[in-house]
C-alpha cells in the first residue's frame, strides 16, 4: 500500500479546499490510502524550539506523522497571492532543524484553486518554490 498524505492549506470548516480535498481522496486507485494531516494544531514555528525551549510535542507528531507517509498531496487555496501562513508553518515545522527535513524525497502533488481569474496560480508557484529547497 502507498500511503498519501493530504495537506489542507485552509483552517476554516468549510474551506473550498476541504471541500476538494475530500472529493480526491476516495479517487485514488486501488493500492493507494490516503490519511489527512492536521495542521492547524502546530505552534508558529520558532528557531528557539530546536534549542533552550525544547521541542514542543506537537512537531514531533507531525514530523513523524509526515516520516511514515509515501507521497504528499497539498490542496490549498490563494491568499494574498500566496499560500495560507498555517501551511508556510507546516512546511517550516517538518523541514527543520537544518539538514533533517521529512519532506527529503517525498513526491508531492498540489490543487490550488481561488475564486479569482487566476484560479490559485500564484499558491500553486509559491508552494512549489518552498517545496523545492
Amino acid at each position: 500500500m502507498t500511503k498519501v498524505g493530504i495537506i489542507v492549506g485552509s483552517l476554516r470548516t468549510s474551506s473550498f479546499s476541504k471541500q476538494v480535498a475530500d472529493n480526491v481522496a476516495p479517487l485514488f486507485p486501488e493500492g493507494y490510502v490516503t490519511e489527512f494531516v492536521e495542521i492547524g494544531h502546530l505552534p508558529l514555528f520558532n528557531q528557539d524550539y530546536e534549542g533552550d525551549l525544547g521541542t514542543p510535542a506537537e512537531y514531533t507528531e507531525f514530523r513523524n506523522t509526515v516520516k511514515e507517509l509515501d507521497a504528499v498531496l497539498f490542496v490549498t487555496p490563494e491568499y494574498n497571492r500566496s499560500i495560507p501562513a498555517a501551511l508556510k508553518n507546516a512546511l517550516d515545522v517538518a523541514s527543520r532543524p537544518y539538514g533533517e527535513s521529512v519532506w527529503n524525497g517525498k513526491p508531492a502533488a498540489i490543487i490550488s484553486q481561488s475564486p479569482g481569474a487566476l484560479a490559485g496560480f500564484s499558491s500553486n508557484h509559491n508552494l512549489r518554490q518552498v517545496l523545492s529547497f
